[in-house]
């Protein structure tokens, strides 16, 4: 086999290795990730091969037919190999295919130049009489080009792994749907590479009168030009899938801040009209209690005693007066409020809610935040409890709320039962439920963060399990200054 056919089959090794990972990155295989793998490298490797060195000795092609058939292998290998996702793999094959072909020709270029210094070593060589005979001098070329085989190989694998890895690196949001006109600025910088690869082919060989001429010869500085332009043809396309991701990154987090605003508003606007209501059944409530004490003494004075039912009557009249009360009482109506709501919430779905809350006064902390937080945090709470299965039936779902204050600091803890499956996103690093509300679920969480990092704050989340028993722990920490520091 000689060298360069050695080469060209280390770069298909290299190439089926490369691109199994880098697609299994961005899709989901059909199969599990050890025998997509597997299958996958080898049968790149055997139709690379087929293909591009037994067929094409019999049935020559030229430079852009043959990159539009390894393009449509590797697209075809994805459909076969991986799910349905359109656009990512017209992304995965196209930022590959301009990795793979871009790459040759840097690495071509310091073979041209190491060619040439190993002219010169030979020469030297052969000056000093350190290779006087031809077996001798045989055996160094065989030698010296196995060794050039192996670097270049080297050299390859090392920058297309570079190159193939920034991209995976700074492609985030891998759970982001690609749509037509996205996919097409992402498609467009890679098409560009792929375009200028092939006009650098045709610019490397040329033929005047007759004879063959590298394009390195006649024009010595394309040696460093070519790779400088194939460096920015790849840092284009890395740059701009880190534009791509920021915009999608900001569009996300301007979502966010949209919605928690609409969020405050609404809040806002359905707590002052729960306030009116909780104001007038105050007042309603001091004054059924002084008509029904006025009732039951004039029915005594009549009667002289007060009658059995009458009694009970009344009694029982006390009790749905006594509902009007809230049960949590926090020191801050709006907290009154949204805690009354969600423990009658939990009560309905048989969840034990257990409250020690108070409103830290003297810190300078927004109502409406604290709010915010209250609402989310229970109602994650409420929704995850409500779905726990406990094997123990006689073990009691249950919701913890604790709120504690630390010179400056307000802590909000969250504790209740879970029984499902917690993914964790891995560039928030923020719980996602596993249900097909993940998405909203940890908005939510998102929320409390972003409330909570306004007072240069944060929240931690501890997961805990014992006897048989989950528990989520949310802690919400808030920096307020205290009215006499400001």
């Amino acid at each position: 086999m000689s060298e360069m056919r050695l080469l060209s089959v280390f770069i298909y090794l290299i190439d089926s290795i490369l691109s199994g990972f880098y697609a299994m990155d961005f899709l989901k295989g059909k199969y599990s990730k050890r025998m997509v793998l597997a299958a996958w490298g080898a049968a790149w490797f055997f139709i690379q091969v087929v293909v591009f060195e037994i067929l094409s000795g019999r049935f020559p092609s030229d430079r852009v037919v043959a990159m539009i058939l390894d393009f449509c292998i590797l697209l075809i290998m994805q459909f076969v190999f991986f799910q349905k996702d359109i656009q990512k793999q017209f992304f995965v094959a196209f930022s590959f295919m301009a990795g793979k072909e871009t790459v040759k020709y840097m690495v071509h270029v310091f073979e041209m130049v190491f060619d040439g210094l190993y002219d010169e070593i030979f020469g030297y060589l052969l000056a000093g009489g350190i290779i006087n005979t031809i077996e001798k001098a045989l055996v160094w070329t065989k030698i010296s080009n196995l060794i050039f085989v192996a670097l270049w190989a080297l050299l390859y694998a090392l920058l297309l792994y570079g190159y193939l890895h920034l991209i995976s690196k700074k492609f985030v949001k891998r759970d982001y749907p690609l749509q037509k006109q996205e996919n097409v600025f992402l498609i467009l910088p890679c098409v560009a590479a792929l375009c200028i690869t092939v006009l650098i082919k045709m610019m490397i060989l040329s033929v005047e009168n007759g004879m063959a001429v590298i394009i390195y010869d006649t024009v010595p500085a394309t040696k460093f030009w070519i790779p400088v332009i194939c460096a920015l043809l790849l840092s284009t396309i890395i740059a701009s899938v880190v534009l791509f991701q920021k915009l999608v990154q900001y569009n996300e987090e301007t979502g966010k801040c949209a919605m928690l605003e609409n969020q405050v508003r609404q809040m806002q606007k359905e707590i002052v009209e729960i306030q009116d209501i909780y104001t007038d059944m105050r007042g309603l409530r001091h004054d059924m209690r002084s008509h029904m004490a006025n009732v039951t003494l004039l029915v005594k004075n009549a009667a002289g005693s007060v009658n059995e039912e009458l009694e009970s009557y009344i009694g029982k009249m006390e009790e749905t007066v006594s509902r009007l009360d809230f049960t949590y009482q926090t020191g801050n109506p709006i907290t009154d409020i949204i805690i009354h709501q969600k423990g009658q919430e939990a009560e309905k779905k048989q969840i034990r809610f257990q409250v020690d809350f108070a409103y830290p006064h003297k810190l300078m902390i927004d109502v409406y935040d604290i709010a915010v937080i209250l609402n989310n945090a229970l109602e994650n709470a409420i929704e995850a409890c409500s779905r726990t299965t406990n094997c123990n039936t006689e073990v009691e779902k249950q919701i913890k709320l604790h709120s504690y204050v630390k010179g400056s600091l307000f802590f909000i803890e969250v504790e209740n039962d879970f029984s499902e499956e917690v993914i964790i996103e891995q560039r928030s690093g923020l719980p996602v439920s596993s249900k097909g509300n993940g998405k909203l679920h940890g908005l939510g969480l998102s929320n409390i963060q972003r409330c909570a990092r306004k007072y240069m704050g944060d929240i931690d989340i501890v997961i805990n399990e014992a006897d048989g028993r989950k528990r989520f722990s949310l802690t919400v920490m808030m920096n307020g200054k205290t009215a006499a520091e400001s």
